[in-house]
């Protein structure tokens, strides 16, 4: 192979996987429908709100210190996701559009780096909340997110 079928090649392999990529994160964050599976999360079928007032018998005096927290992490989640669908919508249209590598590739570092601000929102959000539990229910929390991480679906 020549150098330049080399270059040509790479460049296909590397449209093809940027392409993949946007399909599974536009499938991962698009909505679904409420009570479908692919909404619930991993552990038992709750939101983490609902878990949490159902398992850990939160009281008055949590719940009054754990709310904002939890208006202010459900505002931020939502900004995040809508910010990787628009990404994962552009990386696609980048793809299927030919566009030059340079702009597939930093549409791909966008979508990566909302991708870990989510992340990090999300665990910083249960840090925040362990704080105003009991031990007990900190380990019992701590367990629910552990399932949850390890029950993702793969991307």
């Amino acid at each position: 192979m020549t150098p330049r079928s080399n270059i040509i090649l790479w460049l296909i392999a590397t449209v093809a996987v940027a392409a993949l990529t946007a399909l599974a994160v536009n499938h991962r964050v698009s909505p679904q429908k409420p009570g479908s599976a692919a909404s619930m999360p991993a552990s038992a079928g709750l939101s983490l709100h609902e878990w949490m007032h159902q398992h850990l018998e939160i009281s008055p005096a949590q719940h009054a210190l754990l709310d904002p927290l939890e208006t202010a992490y459900e505002k931020e989640r939502l900004q995040l996701r809508q910010e990787i669908r628009q990404l994962g919508s552009e990386l696609a249209r980048a793809v299927r559009d030919f566009a030059p590598p340079e702009s597939i590739l930093s549409t791909q570092e966008k979508l990566n780096a909302s991708q870990g601000r989510l992340q990090q929102a999300t665990l910083r959000h249960f840090l925040e909340m362990k704080q105003h539990l009991t031990p007990a229910q900190a380990e019992k929390l701590a367990a629910w997110t552990h399932d949850s991480l390890l029950l993702q679906p793969a991307p």
